[in-house]
């Protein structure tokens, strides 16, 4: 498997270089480039076409709803090890999202003040009983543990959420059920 090419964007010199220093000890990651900015970031992905760019932001509710937004795929805290920046990377690339467990209350209370409450189809008991715990933070295996059920259950179970709902990772069928109120 080729290396994940990685461009990291922060204002800051020191801690761009921290974070390459960090990665450039990992396996399967390459960091290919640095930013200081989101214009400078926009410009070297469209040369280097990196497969992840890890921006760092504040932890705060609206920073969180903006970024999933805006189509971000993972969101940790800044004291992330470079072990769970490569691993989130890594569910990037294959199109899974990772929200921080800490962070994850802070997005659910940005995304109730919303006022868009789409219409979407119903889910089973068992679906709503799912998403509400990965709406929590809950890993596939938690949910499993937590069920009685296995992992491959529920990773069946949230591919039909996420038809049913018309998203395309967790994050974005977590913030389609909370808007409708599908969980709380």
């Amino acid at each position: 498997m080729p290396a994940i090419k990685i461009l990291i964007v922060d204002d800051h010199p020191v801690t761009r270089e921290g974070l390459h220093s960090a990665l450039d000890l990992e396996e399967g990651v390459q960091v290919i480039g640095e930013a200081a900015s989101g214009e400078e970031a926009i410009t070297k992905a469209g040369d280097l076409r990196p497969d992840v760019v890890l921006f760092t932001v504040d932890e705060s509710r609206a920073s969180i709803s903006e970024a999933i937004q805006a189509g971000v795929s993972g969101y940790l805290l800044k004291d992330a090890s470079a072990e769970e920046l490569v691993n989130a990377a890594r569910l990037a690339v294959e199109g899974k999202a990772v929200i921080h467990p800490q962070l994850t209350k802070a997005f659910i209370e940005e995304v109730q003040f919303a006022d868009k409450r789409p219409d979407v189809p119903g889910l089973s008991a068992r679906e709503k009983e799912i998403l509400q715990k990965v709406a929590f933070g809950a890993t596939t295996k938690e949910v499993a543990h937590d069920l009685g059920i296995s992992p491959h259950t529920v990773k069946t179970h949230l591919e039909r959420i996420f038809e049913k709902l018309g998203a395309n990772d967790r994050a974005q069928a977590v913030a389609i059920a909370i808007r409708s109120g599908l969980v709380e």
